[in-house]
């Protein structure tokens, strides 16, 4: 169970992704709901936070993986404010009485106004309040503690007028209050992470496993040679970037790779994630995040094409990965030759080549390089950051599912992949699953991998 000491952690989240928001809102116009409705929840605990996903509105499923908890959702009268009456609360009491864990929510929202959410959390025999909910493409939503709505937040600074000039003051705010994960701080990564940064986001997760490389200094942001020389890890070079944009932003900077344990905890308290490695690997761990833990996520990266002395082709590509959005596998996005080449370690590699003499298996070659520069990487992270900053404040969504973009082709070539779900992967039945569907996950962390460990900040 998410919690079985006494009181509760510091902070608790709700998400809901799109397709239930949909039903949702369905239910509503419907107008003939008054019962409770029934609840499937997933759930992630970390030391200070636990975050409750929306898998399913309606009861446990007999495919269901074992632990999701369950809660009720009533839907308020259009108008009216989402609050608890002495009844409900009566009736929420004595069926929460008999669970561990029980999530209850109300719901609602006036016309042409932003949807309204109270919900509380049955923990340790007693109710608790939220500290947060995360509503997908729906980042004006209000949370009402004790029938009372948010109240104002803080006029921004003069230093981002020409943003709140473009995007207004409303989305400035939603910015300050929302967090960004960034998984890897390397060429894009760490362009994406002060763009974010001086957009006013309020709250930076950077992650990365490696120190700054003589190769990095063509296209990472911020680094110099004195890097190189100090090892300086890229995760810590990141974080010194954003104080000195603006120290009141609070980073949380970890050095490991998704999807280690405390790196999920991590990220499943996101709004957004950028995918920003090269990885095959990682982008499976990504997709993983957003489907079960309902974390919208944006992959990034680039390459250069070339043949005969001459280069063909320069490619910026940004990939959509929201809940409901078919997995990398069924985009045919990955080569699993590539991904064991990922999860190997340099020493099982060797060992492989000697003991497979004068025909070693693929496993043990080494994995080929992508080729790219400063500058395609700058331009990719650059407009990930910017999706995720029109998500972030409801101004603008994503485009594309699949965007590939040729930086020296005529009028940049831009093409939108769109592909379907394969019907074959399971990857849809794990939507809001968080921790009880990770018997699914597409790997586990090798052991090789040294454990997570935060920075200190």
């Amino acid at each position: 169970m998410p919690h079985s000491g006494k009181g509760a952690p510091a902070r608790l989240l709700l998400r809901i992704g799109r397709q239930e928001l949909d039903r949702l809102d369905e239910l509503a116009s419907a107008a003939t709901v008054t019962a409770p409705l029934d609840l499937t929840l997933g759930w992630c605990r970390s030391d200070t936070v636990i975050v409750f996903t929306l898998a399913r509105i309606g009861g446990p499923d007999a495919g269901d993986p074992p632990g999701l908890i369950a809660g009720h959702l009533r839907l308020a009268a259009a108008g009216e404010a989402p609050v608890f009456s002495p009844a409900e609360q009566q009736e929420e009491d004595a069926r929460a009485a008999g669970c561990p864990v029980f999530v209850s929510v109300t719901a609602g929202r006036g016309k042409d106004a932003p949807r309204r959410i109270a919900a509380r959390v049955w923990l340790a025999g007693k109710w608790h309040d939220l500290a947060a909910i995360a509503l997908e493409g729906e980042p004006d939503a209000e949370l009402f503690v004790g029938g009372a709505a948010p109240g104002l937040a803080a006029p921004p600074p003069d230093r981002v007028a020409r943003f709140t000039s473009a995007f207004g003051i409303e989305a400035y705010q939603r910015l300050r209050r929302s967090t960004v994960a960034v998984i890897g701080a390397g060429g894009t990564g760490s362009i994406a992470i002060p763009t974010l940064a001086r957009a006013g986001v309020g709250r930076l997760i950077i992650v990365d496993s490696d120190h700054v490389s003589p190769s990095n200094l063509e296209r990472m942001h911020a680094s110099f040679p004195e890097h190189v020389a100090a090892r300086t890890l890229k995760a810590e070079l990141a974080c010194d970037h954003v104080a000195r944009i603006d120290p009141e932003i609070a980073v949380e900077a970890w050095v490991g790779r998704l999807p280690q344990r405390a790196i999920v905890e991590a990220v499943a308290t996101a709004d957004v994630v950028l995918g920003c490695t090269d990885q095959q690997s990682s982008r499976l761990a990504l997709a993983d995040v957003a489907r079960r833990y309902l974390v919208p996520a944006i992959d990034c990266g680039g390459l250069i094409e070339g043949a005969n002395g001459r280069v063909t082709g320069q490619i910026v590509q940004l990939v959509r990965f929201r809940p409901g959005d078919p997995c990398p596998h069924c985009r045919k996005m990955i080569d699993p030759l590539r991904v064991r080449q990922e999860l190997m370690s340099e020493a099982e590699r060797t060992a492989l080549r000697a003991t497979a003499g004068s025909a070693p298996p693929p496993e043990a070659a080494d994995i080929p390089q992508i080729d790219t520069v400063g500058y395609i990487t700058t331009v990719s992270g650059t407009l990930a950051a910017g999706y995720a900053i029109g998500w972030l404040t409801g101004r603008f969504d994503p485009p594309f599912e699949r965007m590939q973009m040729n930086l020296i082709a005529e009028c940049l070539d831009v093409t939108n992949r769109r592909q379907a779900h394969d019907p074959a992967c399971q990857c849809r039945a794990l939507r809001g699953m968080a921790d009880q569907g990770a018997e699914a996950a597409p790997f586990t962390p090798p052991d090789h991998w040294p454990p997570a460990r935060r920075l200190e900040t």
